[in-house]
């Protein structure tokens, strides 16, 4: 049984119809149990009073949650090293407006590790927390700190943490705001939150409309950089940098994203692409943005 839930941003009931589902799916394992969800499943509204964009009705808190620690990742880690010299890159970019080597960081829905082997590169003491169990297991066997858990469930003091990252899970939290405000015991006077979402706001989102890519079952919410600030500030974060995220995978694993999200002519594509050209790296930009925000004074 579905319910209806209020704004994630600002908690009014008062919203319109953006987008209705074409496709009926009501297994909860199907729709939560992949990071890469199921397009075409959701009814999303707007908020009429902050403008945020989220499922409604939706499963039960429970029932999410189940699903991810069921959930199976093996597509997902397949471009492990990829995803570690893409967050590696990231972390070179935005230079001084993180802090400084030898901080504590700690990475929320840790997936496989990625970002934790390159934050270690980068000379960052780090852990993970993760809901899944098979990752947790993959990153372990790498020789990674992880945690399994949530925010609600976890054995990190208060104020332990320079950084706090959000990389790729905001738009899945069932509670958004409650979840920034735990974030924010969690980490040191002056520490950093980093998010990084998919951006309903940017040309691409907006040229697609209800194919956009990123409007899958596993995300409940859809931020724009208005909304997400709207949401920092309501939560005691000030968001002071935006930059587009900029990801390189192996061509042939977005090919099979490509398909999954009925990306016209993108099976034609694939059955066309000798097997060589899938294996190249190609680096690409798909609308996921990265905020950097502190507490506010």
């Amino acid at each position: 049984m579905k319910i209806k839930v209020l704004c994630p941003v600002c908690d009014s009931n008062q919203n319109k119809v953006k987008y209705e589902p074409w496709i009926d799916i009501q297994d909860p394992q199907k729709l939560y149990g992949a990071a890469s969800g199921v397009p075409g499943t959701q009814r999303l509204v707007e908020c009429e009073n902050c403008g945020m964009i989220y499922e409604t009705p939706r499963f039960p808190d429970p029932v999410i949650l189940q699903g991810y620690l069921l959930s199976e990742e093996s597509g997902h880690d397949s471009q492990y090293p990829m995803r570690v010299e893409s967050f590696y890159r990231t972390l070179l970019s935005l230079g001084s407006r993180i802090p400084a080597k030898g901080a504590t960081v700690l990475d929320i829905g840790t997936a496989g590790g990625a970002f934790l082997e390159a934050a270690q590169r980068f000379g960052y003491n780090a852990v993970g927390l993760e809901p899944s169990q098979f990752l947790v297991e993959q990153g372990r066997k790498r020789g990674l700190k992880i945690e399994q858990g949530t925010l609600d469930n976890h054995p990190f003091e208060s104020a332990s943490f320079d950084l706090v990252c959000l990389w790729d899970v905001i738009e899945h939290l069932t509670h958004p705001k409650a979840a920034l405000e735990q974030i924010q015991t969690l980490l040191k006077p002056g520490g950093i939150l980093l998010i990084n979402y998919p951006d309903i706001g940017t040309w691409q989102a907006k040229l697609a409309g209800h194919r956009f890519w990123w409007i899958i079952s596993v995300h409940l919410h859809h931020f724009t950089r208005q909304t997400l600030s709207t949401i920092c500030q309501r939560t005691g974060f000030q968001v002071f940098h935006f930059q587009p995220y900029w990801q390189t995978l192996q061509f042939g694993y977005l090919e099979d994203m490509a398909i999954l999200y009925k990306i016209p002519l993108s099976q034609i594509l694939k059955q066309l692409t000798p097997r060589l050209i899938q294996q190249i790296p190609i680096p690409y930009y798909a609308s996921q943005t990265t905020a950097l925000a502190r507490v506010k004074p």
